[in-house]
């Protein structure tokens, strides 16, 4: 009675090392594959901003470039400078804003050239005839003034490497840079006051 030769039995299971350990690297591998997707996820979160951005960039570019092309056919069906309904500063302010937001080269390379041959012009019209007003020049700030110059410059220096320094590509380079609409080209350079003519 009190001695009970039955065998025990353990319900808990055989508990060996090597199953603690399949255990073990299977926890292992969920957490890493875990870890994978969520990596995963973030990169096409990432993926997926950056093509939004990028798309809503260009929308904004394509509409500020059409407001532009339209401020300057209203000009030009005008004959007059650029800053109808405005002052002449403040729409030549606005242009140089715009073609600096959505400038992109070839494309845009029009639109530079007969900006800058306006805004040249309109300039040598200001100092002759009244040399001490200078609105237009004050309206240009420096740092508008500066980042028109800087696009200036990688346009020039673009197309000198394109051309190889060779005079004949020199001359093609030139002609394909005229304006691709608008009237307005740079003035003559006996016609400009001194402190604009080049050095």
């Amino acid at each position: 009675m009190f001695f009970d030769d039955k065998p025990k039995v353990n319900l808990r299971g055989k508990s060996s090392s090597s199953d603690r350990q399949l255990l073990l690297a299977r926890a292992q591998r969920e957490r890493d594959e875990r870890q994978r997707q969520r990596a995963l996820l973030r990169a096409a979160l990432l993926l997926q901003s950056a093509a939004r951005a990028h798309m809503a960039l260009a929308r904004a570019r394509e509409a500020i470039r059409s407001e532009f092309d339209a401020a300057v056919d209203a000009s030009l069906a005008q004959r007059v400078e650029p800053g109808v309904g405005g002052s002449l500063a403040a729409g030549f302010a606005s242009l140089v804003r715009q073609l600096l937001f959505f400038h992109a080269a070839p494309l845009d390379d029009g639109r530079r050239t007969w900006l800058l041959g306006a805004l040249v012009e309109a300039l040598a019209a200001e100092a002759a005839a009244a040399p001490s007003s200078g609105l237009l020049r004050a309206s240009l700030t420096p740092s508008l003034t500066a980042s028109l110059v800087a696009l200036c410059l990688q346009r020039l220096a673009a197309a000198a490497a394109g051309s190889a320094g060779s005079a004949a590509s020199a001359g093609s380079v030139a002609s394909s840079a005229a304006p691709a609409f608008g009237s307005a080209a740079p003035p003559a350079t006996d016609s400009l006051p001194l402190e604009l003519r080049a050095a």
